[in-house]
């Protein structure tokens, strides 16, 4: 390859740099002395021009790097009038682009550039226009204060490697159709969103996109992002916006934004696996509008507002993934939305755990919500469905359903809730199986609520371990409630209650109370209580058929205040008072049962007003004497 030096000396034959290419042959190499060269470039030939390594070589003007033509640029200071302009082939090594007159640094329309350690710096509206099928390689680049935009690529392919884009409006506009990688790159202290992905594909490994005043990544109108083991922080507004596009993130770190974490919208989806996103002020995530989001494998924590907002028919499924430590709800779903957890752990919230309301659907399975300030769930007109998991230590309630809710517990634990584990209020239907609920009460249904309760278990709470209140209805099959330290079962208020094959045994106080209201009672056993078996009064109902009744405190049926009892098939042993005590215009009819008391004299009384009729039955106790009526009261034995 030949050499041209330009020297003064050689200016004297050959005045201009466009001069020596004009005489140069393709593929020449043309060292340039370092000076201020003010003129326009037209390159018609491959060639490579190169400014001195040790002063600064100055070039002022338009340079045009044609189709065909390939140039490689080393070594200088280009400080353009107008622009650099290249449909061909361009490779920069080490330049320096001045803005300050230029709007632009160079536009290339349909052809390549290649830069290596350059700087592109203070154009007035953007460093580099890539468009029209386009191709780019920047290394080792920096991009700093160029107007509106650092790059802007359209329908061009680009590779970003180890570059520092900083003080534009953005870094990177990826627009119709483009294609972008990028690879430990820093962008930071842009005005507005650092990186807008629009109808075009954006890939990222190991960037640090940080300290924007706008958005960190700015993903729409059908806009395609893969991020990987990438980290944005600092930004004022929402650190990922996906709006009609796609992201998909892994490894990433979300943090310390002062908006939002990430935002997916209008129709758009997203995959996050193995991210922490955490410490934002406002939501961590909002998935909104029709949008869909996966997430695996994620820390979401310490956010000042919802860990994760699910709102307006949006969908989210969320798998071994750590909420913890948001100051309002740490997941929320709403407004016909759809959430689906498993294996997750939400916890030490300073909020509810999962709120659901407005028509919003929870799946839970196989998840821990514990250790938050007020209740692990509360849903309002929605659904819930929660299998096998645990709630405990909550501040307020395991579940609160409300307001024509539908809610199914499946193979759960709930324990040490300070309120009541499962609380239903105003029309909610509720269906728990196999499930255990202990240590605190464990159901409080009012308000017309459907409550069925099939092969549970509800022991040890301090206070009434279960209460149907107010016009609700209850059905237990193959249950037993069992050592509570006050009463075991209360039906108040115009409600109901169906006991069918279970058991309840052991409390401080009668097992079951009935308030105005009716239950039925079908082989199912009451028994080691330190007061009463069956509490009744004030206008209530009972129907007991085929239970056992035996070894309580106190008078094991306590019948009071106009209440009606029907016992049929009843065996009632071992009471240490007697076993049917009626009072106040109550009435009790036994058939074909057994009643038989060694410890008290009177196995049957009634009084004030009150009638027993008894058929069918054996009553009998050592004593000799089993009935006991006064104050216009009778018993009545009809077959003898």
């Amino acid at each position: 390859m030949s050499i041209y030096r330009i020297f003064s000396r050689f200016f004297i034959n050959v005045k201009t740099i466009q001069k020596v290419i004009q005489h140069s042959k393709a593929g020449n190499f043309i060292q340039l002395k370092p000076k201020l060269y003010k003129e326009s470039i037209h390159f018609d030939k491959n060639m490579v021009l190169a400014g001195d390594i040790h002063d600064e070589t100055i070039l002022e003007g338009l340079i045009i790097i044609p189709k065909n033509v390939s140039v490689t640029l080393q070594n200088l200071t280009i400080t353009p009038t107008a622009q650099m302009y290249i449909e061909g082939e361009v490779v920069l090594q080490n330049c320096l682009f001045k803005g300050g007159k230029s709007d632009i640094h160079a536009t290339v329309d349909g052809g390549k550039i290649n830069a290596y350690h350059c700087t592109f710096e203070y154009a007035k509206d953007m460093a580099l226009s890539i468009i029209n099928n386009s191709k780019a390689i920047f290394e080792n680049c920096t991009f700093e204060h160029n107007g509106k935009v650092q790059i802007l690529a359209e329908s061009s392919q680009l590779c970003i490697e180890k570059c520092e884009f900083s003080y534009a409006k953005h870094a990177l506009c990826i627009k119709n159709g483009s294609f972008v990688q990028s690879r430990n790159d820093h962008f930071h202290h842009h005005t507005s969103a650092q990186i807008v992905v629009e109808d075009s594909r954006f890939i990222d490994h190991e960037s640090v996109i940080e300290h924007g005043d706008g958005m960190g990544i700015h993903v729409y109108h059908e806009g395609d992002a893969s991020i990987q083991s990438t980290v944005l922080q600092h930004n004022t507004q929402t650190q990922i916006c996906v709006q009609r596009g796609l992201l998909t993130a892994r490894y990433c770190s979300i943090q310390q934004g002062k908006d939002a974490g990430l935002s997916i919208t209008q129709r758009a989806e997203a995959q996050v696996f193995h991210c922490e996103i955490a410490q934002n002020k406002k939501s961590n995530i909002v998935v909104t509008k029709d949008s869909k989001m996966n997430i695996e494998f994620c820390q979401i924590h310490d956010g000042e507002n919802v860990g994760i907002q699910i709102s307006d028919n949006s969908i989210v499924n969320i798998f071994e993934t750590t909420i913890k430590a948001h100051r309002s709800s740490q997941v929320s779903i709403a407004n016909k939305s759809i959430c689906s957890m498993k294996k997750c752990g939400i916890t030490a919230g300073y909020h509810v755990g999962v709120c659901i309301e407005d028509n919003g659907n929870c799946s839970i399975v196989e998840c821990e919500i514990t250790h938050n300030a007020n209740s692990a769930i509360t849903l309002f007109k929605s659904d819930l469905s929660i299998f096998k998991s645990i709630l405990t230590q909550n501040v307020g309630n395991g579940i609160l359903a409300m307001s024509h809710s539908k809610v199914e517990v499946d193979m759960c634990k709930f324990f040490d809730n300070e309120m009541p584990h499962i609380a239903c209020k105003s029309n909610v239907e509720i269906y728990i199986i196999q499930s255990e609920l202990y240590n605190g009460k464990s159901l409080f249904i009012v308000n017309e609520c459907e409550l069925t309760a099939i092969e549970c278990q509800f022991y040890e709470s301090s206070n009434v371990q279960i209460e149907i209140c107010d016009l609700s209805n209850a059905r237990f099959e193959n249950c037993q409630i069992y050592n509570g330290k006050s009463y075991g079962v209360k039906v108040l208020r115009n409600s109901s209650l169906y006991l069918y094959d279970s058991q309840i045994f052991n409390h401080e106080l009668s097992q079951m109370v009935v308030n105005d209201s009716s239950v039925i009672l079908k082989n199912s056993e009451l028994f080691d209580g330190n007061r009463n078996a069956l509490f009744i009064q004030n206008h209530s109902e009972a129907f007991v058929t085929d239970c056992f009744i035996s070894k309580h405190a106190q008078h094991q049926l306590w019948i009071d205040f106009e209440s009606t009892v029907e016992l049929k098939s009843v065996q009632i042993t071992d009471g240490a008072l007697s076993d049917i005590f009626a009072q106040n215009q109550s009435s009790v009819y036994v058939s074909d049962s057994v009643i038989r008391n060694n410890k008290s004299r009177f196995n049957v009384q009634a009084v004030n007003f009150s009638k027993i009729e008894i058929s069918k039955t054996v009553v009998e106790n050592i004593y000799g004497d089993v009935y006991y009526s006064e104050n216009h009261s009778f018993i009545k034995q009809l077959d003898t």
